[in-house]
């Protein structure tokens, strides 16, 4: 078990540091993920509302997901809406974000003693979910970036770990 965590970290590592270079690609990726995602946990999902009798919502919530998860990997552009609405959704978080800390700092300021870190970090999502309107291309190398960052993590996490269960079998 530790060899096999130990490769399938090193292949994860690699894979990151190729996202990293790549973050267009990587970006563009995350919409078949995405997808493949919805489409296992849809499967998943309807077999434990079989099993466990569910109500019609889980059965429909299930399918949904399968439906939209096949769309997604195998209609053409199904992958391209998953990305735009990842971006949508992220810039819509910043801006979300930013006004309700604006907004929390400014109405507890003499409550709250740093409370012009919360205000400067309010403006900074704001700008940033606005900026991210209008520059998408920047969200999308940010969050391909991330992604990288992301795997590298991730894979030399599974190494160490494999390395240390090495250690405790031996």
């Amino acid at each position: 078990m530790a060899v096999l965590s130990i490769i399938v970290g090193a292949i994860i590592t690699v894979g990151g540091i190729i996202c990293f270079f790549t973050p267009f690609a990587t970006f563009m990726a995350a919409g078949y993920i995405i997808g493949i995602m919805l489409f296992i946990y849809g499967i998943i999902a309807l077999i434990r509302s079989i099993q466990k009798r569910a109500g019609v919502p889980a059965y429909v919530t299930s399918a949904l997901a399968i439906f939209v998860g096949f769309l997604a990997v195998f209609r053409p552009g199904g992958t391209l809406v998953i990305d735009i609405l990842i971006l949508v959704f992220i810039a819509i978080w910043f801006i979300v974000q930013g006004a309700t800390s604006i907004y929390i700092s400014i109405k507890r300021r003499k409550e709250l003693p740093g409370w012009g870190f919360g205000l400067a970090s309010g403006i900074f999502g704001l700008a940033a979910g606005v900026l991210s309107f209008i520059f998408p291309q920047v969200e999308m190398f940010a969050v391909g970036i991330l992604m990288a960052i992301f795997l590298i993590e991730a894979g030399i996490s599974l190494i160490t770990v494999g390395s240390i269960y090495g250690d405790i079998e031996q």
